[in-house]
Formats: C-alpha cells, sequence, structure tokens
C-alpha cells in the first residue's frame, strides 16, 4: 500500500483517513467516544476494575491508540517515504505525529452521546467515505485506460 502512494493517501482520501481517525477513537473508547468508559458517571464499562486489570486494561487502550496511529503511516502517509533520514525513523516520526493528534483532538473534543456518534457515522461519514471511494476509483480505472 505504501509503496503504490504516489502522492500520500491522506491527500487523495482525506474522508478516509478521518473515518480511520474516528474508528481508531472509537475503538479505544478515546475522545468523543469515551462515553462507554463513563468518566462521569462512574467510570461505566471500568467500575468493575481495580488495580492491576484496571492498569492493563489502560495500557491496553494506550497500545491501541499507538497501533492505529502506526498503522495510519502505510495505509495514508506513504510509508516509510521521507527525505534525508532513514525510513524508520520517519515511520516512527510520523506514527507519533498521528498519536499525538489523536490525544490532542481526543481531549480537546466533548464526549458524544453513543446514538450521536452513531447518526453521524452512518448519515454523514458513510456516505462520504463511498462517494470519496467511487471517486478515487473512477480515476484510477481512467488513468490505467
Amino acid at each position: 500500500i505504501a509503496a503504490a502512494q504516489g502522492p500520500w493517501y491522506v491527500v487523495w482520501m482525506p474522508v478516509a483517513f478521518m473515518g480511520y481517525c474516528v474508528g481508531v477513537l472509537g475503538f479505544t473508547l478515546w475522545g468523543p467516544m469515551r462515553a462507554p468508559a463513563g468518566h462521569d458517571i462512574a467510570t461505566g464499562v471500568l467500575a468493575e476494575l481495580a488495580g492491576v486489570d484496571r492498569l492493563l486494561v489502560a495500557a491496553g487502550r494506550y497500545a491501541l491508540l499507538v497501533a492505529g496511529g502506526a498503522f495510519a503511516v502505510p495505509l495514508f502517509l506513504g510509508g516509510t517515504d521521507g527525505p534525508w533520514l532513514p525510513g524508520v525513523v520517519w515511520l516512527v516520526l510520523k506514527a507519533a505525529v498521528v498519536v499525538a493528534l489523536l490525544v490532542v483532538v481526543g481531549e480537546r473534543l466533548s464526549v458524544l452521546r453513543p446514538d450521536k456518534v452513531l447518526e453521524a457515522g452512518w448519515v454523514l461519514l458513510l456516505p462520504l467515505v463511498l462517494v470519496q471511494d467511487l471517486v478515487v476509483a473512477v480515476v484510477a480505472v481512467t488513468r490505467t485506460s
């Protein structure tokens, strides 16, 4: 995927990148999708956890956030491509920037109700991603013809 990118896919598919980032925030229960973790209502699904169990769940959530940010690099940001520095350095640098952006955005946005998140996902984000995929597919097919 990374080798196929002329301009980075984040340039060609910004809506897909946004959808991916929303998905990362969602499966880590971070940012506006942290309602199930319920910091405002007795810790929600984390209520039964204490001590080492709570630490392991928190570490797992952070590990998922880092993995999601790192996986965005080959998918949308050209992988290890970059000038002057070795590829591994670019990979780590890009992943750190994506994770930092996810953390900052996640902390700045208020918690959304789950029904509002689903409504925005189904009514707004999914159709936009599908339209963008259609446009990219048409461009790819006409470019190869």
